[in-house]
């Protein structure tokens, strides 16, 4: 992974990797990976110390910008809002965009993690997919999961990523169960990552109920 300066990845960039497929497809329910992303950018600032999650609620801790766009735009709109610190799931749920998928693309592809390529077939359709430029960056990553599933204290950072790499979906398919066991004891140990838990298995009965509802009537 890159390094610039004392800057670490973003989670949502790291979540972005998990989700993609060596040949650059998104793997994953796309519109799901969207709010995973969106909560991933919270999550960064709660590590960064400059958000704080209490009682369920997002309080600033620290307006200063943080240097990247994609969290400075978040910590902003979060400073000048007025009122009540908000709910956390309110606030996240309102972030929603495909947007911000497309824009952490273009930062891993900046990064030389990835390149971004046009595929057609049946010569009238095409395809954006983002093929990995080496498997070293994923096994890298793939590693350090590994390391803090199989007993390796993780720290916040790490916390937070197998929190929301749980809740949305996104830890490598081949997984022992002892380590999906783990990811699942530490998700539930994030507070941010089982508020997102919550609202996906929320969601997901509320649909299965609305189709079970149509097919009776």
């Amino acid at each position: 992974m890159r390094q610039i300066g004392s800057m670490k990845p973003l989670i949502a960039e790291e979540l972005l990797l998990l989700a993609l497929r060596p040949d650059g497809v998104v793997s994953v329910n796309q519109e799901m990976l969207d709010y995973t992303l969106s909560a991933a950018v919270l999550a960064e600032l709660v590590v960064m110390d400059r958000l704080a999650l209490e009682n369920g609620h997002l309080h600033v801790r620290d307006p200063e910008p943080t240097g990247n766009p994609e969290l400075d735009q978040t910590l902003h709109h979060l400073t000048a809002h007025s009122g009540p610190p908000p709910a956390f799931t309110d606030w996240w749920v309102s972030m929603y965009t495909p947007e911000r998928r497309t824009r952490l693309l273009a930062a891993l592809v900046r990064q030389g993690l990835i390149t971004a390529e046009t595929r057609r077939y049946l010569r009238i359709f095409k395809e954006e997919v983002y093929p990995e430029t080496s498997p070293a960056p994923r096994a890298a990553l793939h590693d350090r999961l590994r390391a803090v599933l199989t007993g390796a204290e993780p720290d916040a950072r790490v916390s937070a990523l197998v929190s929301l790499a749980h809740a949305g979906k996104l830890l490598p398919k081949n997984l022992p169960k002892p380590e999906r066991r783990r990811a699942q004891e530490m998700a539930a140990q994030n507070p941010l990552g089982t508020l997102v838990a919550q609202s996906f298995d929320r969601a997901a009965k509320e649909s299965i109920g609305r189709i079970a509802g149509g097919t009776a009537t």
